[in-house]
């Protein structure tokens, strides 16, 4: 089936298990008020009535019934949240297919920078952003995966055999993993409902691994480990049966002295363990579903093998150490009670046992668990850009990675653009020096197509498909100038923040080359003969240092041909079309050569502002 259609049969299903679900929860829940009526009428009954003393097996039997209602009620709560997740997951497929996907609330925001190379530019995150439109990953690991691959920090020092040759391949088998993702719906609407259910809370794991990572041990001696089981049963037996056993009364009053005194000796150790697993960070403990989801799935792709392999590289089953993690937690949560806490857990000496099991279970795989949930965002960012994939089969296309700096682009369009507004155009950079000049009128889509080059190069290299009949790429750093902020707090001036970025851009060609620049109405903020020979100069450096890229300019001088530029610049256009009527439109079509109009004063005179007929159009 087509994705739309998968998703509409997907959200139907998913739709229906729900009702299901809320009957059966319905039914449960009356159940149960019928069982405990029964048990309290039975109660009722054999203390103000004579009934038989067989009632207090129906009483026994009903409650352990009552007991069963409960778990099942549980389980029914808990396979209608899936099924919701479920039905979310379908939902969402669908309103990115209509465009609704700039209402999804995880827009990455956090992930913004104005330090980064691009990706405040290119609206990488934030709302309407590239990662607002993939993002599929329901728990922070995935959201930080995903954000690392759409804007990794720029290359440095990198080894010197990890060559173009290494890049392409990776490339290519990194498109294999994509492929086979896309193509199983069924794993990716599980792993997604799964981690909807157990991160809604969205809880901070830093506190939670740290604790795990850490290197101190409780270190708890063999003799308070032997207190630790000797007292609590000495404390029961005085309490219960120290009459009969001819103990002086109170007796069990000293044991429970004895017993906090040993908690107070051990609280410094025992307490930071104890809270690591009962705050919200506990509730990691919950993934035990989600990396059985992807253990037990079958991937076909090398990569996806490999970092499945990561679960189990440590020798142990994940799925059993986090399914033992849930049980000590469990046992930790019980604290929650106020009269368990306060009146039975020192009995016990509760904390201390918990806190030694957690110490156990830390010191045997503590130091994985960083990679565990590391690899849970791997698989969950490449989820993302693989349901991307699926989306989007009959219009994108896979790029192809070349040896040569270039960017070649048949029918290149902008990937935040719906299919009906989009417009298409080729875009050929061939090699490394190699510029174009973009000229044009006011809304004609220059802008916009310095983004569509951007945002494809960072699809290309998250190894996603692109918004392109075909796109050759070669690995490039993407670097630009076209969002300029200035800043009263700082003194900063347009001017100088705008070149604060082209000096980031060039020097990023020397550190990482090539670079694939991208610079939006270049040096605006000052006057034309400054603007020219700057611009040129910034052009020159760039293309001087193997930088490919494109430039938007309404300064038609900067566009000229002269001769330091010479067989480096290609020029081309946008021009808007008046009819007979005075009306303007645009057909966001790129043309060779210079503009040869502008509607900077048609425009002005459309908003009422009173200005003379434009000049003569140049020659």
């Amino acid at each position: 089936m087509d994705p739309r259609s998968t998703y509409e049969v997907g959200r139907a299903s998913a739709g229906r298990e729900v009702l299901r679900e809320d009957a059966r929860i319905r039914a449960i829940g009356l159940a149960r008020a019928f069982v405990a009526l029964g048990v309290i009428g039975l109660v009722v009954g054999l203390v103000w009535a004579t009934l038989s003393s067989y009632a207090w097996i129906a009483v026994v039997t009903l409650t352990l019934l009552f007991v069963v209602l409960v778990v099942m009620h549980r389980g029914a709560f808990a396979r209608r949240a899936r099924f919701e997740a479920t039905r979310r997951f379908h939902e969402r497929g669908l309103d990115r297919l209509s465009g609704r996907w700039t209402n999804f609330a995880r827009d990455g925001d956090p992930f913004r920078s104005t330090e980064h190379a691009y990706s405040d530019d290119l609206d990488v995150f934030g709302r309407a952003s590239l990662f607002q439109l993939l993002n599929a990953a329901e728990t922070p690991f995935g959201e930080r995966a995903l954000a690392s691959s759409l804007a990794p920090s720029p290359r440095e020092n990198e080894a010197p055999e990890k060559g173009n040759s290494a890049w392409m391949e990776e490339l290519s088998e990194r498109h294999v993993a994509l492929k086979d993702l896309a193509t199983r719906v069924s794993f990716r609407e599980r792993l997604s409902a799964i981690c909807h259910v157990v991160s809604a809370d969205r809880p901070d794991p830093g506190p939670f691994i740290a604790w795990a990572e850490s290197s101190k041990p409780l270190a708890a001696s063999v003799a308070a480990l032997a207190a630790s089981w000797v007292l609590p049963p000495l404390a029961i037996l005085a309490l219960a049966f120290g009459a009969k056993l001819g103990l002086p009364r109170g007796a069990w009053v000293g044991v429970v002295l004895l017993e906090l005194g040993f908690l107070a000796a051990h609280r410094q150790r025992t307490t930071p363990i104890v809270a690591a697993a009962s705050s919200r960070e506990g509730t990691l403990a919950r993934f035990v579903d989600v990396f059985d989801a992807i253990e037990r799935e079958a991937f076909d792709a090398p990569l996806l093998s490999r970092v499945q392999e990561k679960l189990r590289a440590s020798g142990v089953k994940v799925t059993h150490e986090m399914a033992a993690l849930a049980r000590i937690v469990g046992f930790v949560d019980a604290r929650q009670n106020e009269v368990f806490r306060i009146f039975v857990a020192p009995v016990l000496l509760w904390d201390f046992h918990c806190a030694v099991a957690l110490d156990r279970w830390r010191s045997r795989v503590g130091p994985r668990v960083r990679d565990w949930f590391e690899t849970l965002g791997e698989i969950e960012a490449l989820a993302s850009l693989a349901g991307f994939a699926f989306d989007r089969d009959d219009d994108h296309a896979w790029p192809e990675p070349a040896e040569r700096a270039s960017f070649e682009a048949t029918a290149l369009g902008h990937p935040l653009l719906g299919a009906d507004r989009r417009v298409t155009n080729d875009v050929t950079l061939p090699g490394a020096g190699h510029a174009l000049f973009v000229t044009g009128s006011n809304m004609s889509g220059k802008s916009t197509l310095l983004r569509a080059i951007g945002l494809n190069a960072v699809l290309a290299l998250a190894g996603a498909p692109v918004c392109a009949k075909r796109l050759v790429l070669s690995r490039v750093t993407v670097a630009t100038s076209m969002r300029v902020r200035d800043s009263l707090d700082a003194g900063v001036s347009h001017f100088l923040a705008e070149v604060t970025k082209l000096k980031r851009v060039v020097d990023l060609a020397r550190t990482v080359p090539p670079v694939l620049f991208l610079l939006d109405e270049i040096l605006h903020g000052t006057n034309s003969r400054e603007r020219l020979i700057g611009a040129r100069a910034v052009v020159r450096a760039l293309t001087d240092l193997g930088a490919l890229g494109a430039v938007s300019t309404h300064d038609l001088g900067i566009a000229e041909r002269t001769k330091e530029l010479e067989g480096r610049v290609t020029n081309v256009h946008f021009e808007e079309q008046v009819d007979e009527k005075g009306t303007m439109t645009f057909d966001y079509k790129l043309k060779e050569g210079v503009v040869h109009s502008s509607n900077a004063l048609r425009l002005m005179r459309a908003v009422g502002l009173d200005v003379p007929e434009a000049p003569a159009p140049l020659a």
